[in-house]
């Protein structure tokens, strides 16, 4: 039974979400959450989500590198006044560029109307520490374990308890 209580501990443990946020000089936000391998960039001129597998591997820091291929890009884009959607001729990516500069690196519009989008990082915000905690599942296995040990404990004692009532 402790065997079992604790392989449940073990599956309960909380899993952790990275999720890392960059304030841009323009106001847009960039975030990218490295365990569902998305993000979104949110501004006055800008407004779309998107994935890429790339992103498991973004260990966010002040001042990130790289360049990351996006699998999906969804939203618009505002160009002079005008909202337009990004054009899958071209391989979108995120480049973290020198000079904490982010290029989100598409063609926007069809036909093209303009192409990459670059803003400047103003401040970023680390996860806490470990991560944002997420629940797992496995804890109501921990509830469900406990509650029915608590029952197989109450149940066998009755069971003798009764016993003897009934040879008296």
């Amino acid at each position: 039974m402790a065997a079992c209580g604790s392989a449940a501990l073990v599956v309960s443990s909380p899993a952790a979400a990275a999720i890392y946020t960059y304030k841009q000089t323009n106001g847009d936000v960039l975030t990218i959450d490295s365990t569902t391998k998305s993000g979104s960039l949110k501004g006055a001129k800008i407004d779309v989500t998107f994935t890429g597998s790339d992103f498991g591997n973004f260990t966010g820091t002040a001042n990130p590198t790289g360049a990351y291929k996006l699998d999906s890009l969804d939203g618009t884009r505002s160009v002079n006044g005008q909202q337009y959607t990004d054009n899958p001729s071209h391989q979108q990516i995120i480049k973290f560029l020198s000079k904490d500069r982010v290029n989100l690196w598409s063609w926007w519009g069809n036909p093209i109307v303009a192409g990459d989008y670059v803003t400047k990082i103003a401040s970023y915000t680390p996860p806490t520490t470990g991560g944002t905690p997420v629940p797992a599942p496995g804890i109501f296995g921990l509830l469900g374990l406990a509650l029915a040990g608590l029952g197989f404990a109450r149940r066998r004692k009755a069971a003798p308890a009764q016993n003897k009532l009934a040879f008296a």
